[in-house]
């Protein structure tokens, strides 16, 4: 076994543990869609990283040969790091030996959501089989959905994902570089999928996970931090009684119908 294979041991067991878990939070909107392999990633920029997926012997693969992103993923990374979030779809021709290394364990055509946070990446990714060429037109026809399944995700997986065991992490050979700030050109797909709006967000209460939209979202963000409804209006710029419909709206979607009980759901829902 190399030094680089048992550096990664614990961490491969870990994501190798997680990857039924993972399945379970992703198969009911992935195979609908006709996507095969769902993923998620986590880089510290210390070269640490934390990477699960429902394909587990590319799980196998990159925990024991992968040494860096490949080309085009580290170009998306540095993009994601520019912009705060991306979103990118792969591109059809091959570019480098990721890619190809993705395509030798059956996973094609694939749409890869990035956003940084204060010291470390997140990654969700999502692909399919070779035959599915046109499913490009689906991802961006079905965008907001992606959106809210991440969403939903990143609330689940916070109950399952521990790694405070820094052993469950794995240790790329170099650290996460800093981005170029040089302009790249971008897939014109990629262009036309950061010009969709997206305006619906995810919280979960007594009547399951719902969607809000962007103006209740915002509503519901201040309320949580001790606002008035007065107060709340002044910042959006809309009426308190404006405000209070959509408070009601809320309240009636997520079958919350006081206000601590609502400002309690609130506490698990992420407006980024």
């Amino acid at each position: 076994m190399s030094c680089e294979t048992q550096k990664n041991k614990i961490a491969l067991q870990y994501s190798l543990e997680m990857a039924k878990n993972l399945s379970v939070l992703s198969d009911f909107f992935t195979q609908p869609l006709g996507l095969t392999t769902f993923g998620y990633k986590r880089v510290y920029q210390n070269g640490r990283y934390l990477f699960l997926s429902t394909n587990q012997d590319w799980l196998k693969y990159h925990y024991q040969n992968v040494k860096d992103h490949g080309a085009f993923f580290q170009e998306a990374m540095d993009t994601a790091h520019l912009n705060h979030s991306y979103r990118v779809l792969w591109p059809s021709a091959r570019h480098d030996h990721f890619l190809d290394a993705l395509n030798h364990f059956g996973m094609w055509h694939g749409i890869n959501f990035y956003k940084w946070r204060d010291d470390y990446l997140e990654l969700w990714t999502f692909s399919t089989s070779c035959d599915r060429g046109g499913i490009s037109q689906i991802y961006l026809n079905t965008l907001p959905y992606f959106e809210e399944f991440i969403h939903y995700f990143n609330l689940k997986s916070s109950e399952i994902i521990n790694i405070n065991d820094k052993e469950k992490l794995a240790q790329f050979e170099h650290c996460l570089p800093s981005p170029s700030l040089q302009n790249n050109a971008l897939n014109p797909l990629t262009e036309i999928i950061n010009l969709i709006k997206i305006d619906k967000f995810l919280i979960n209460g007594p009547n399951g996970l719902v969607t809000l939209t962007k103006r209740e979202s915002e509503c519901l963000k201040l309320l949580g931090t001790g606002k008035s409804a007065k107060e709340v209006a002044a910042v959006l710029q809309i009426s308190p009684r404006t405000v209070e419909c959509y408070v009601n709206q809320i309240k009636e979607k997520t079958g919350c119908y006081s206000k601590s009980k609502l400002l309690k759901s609130a506490q698990s829902f992420n407006l980024d």
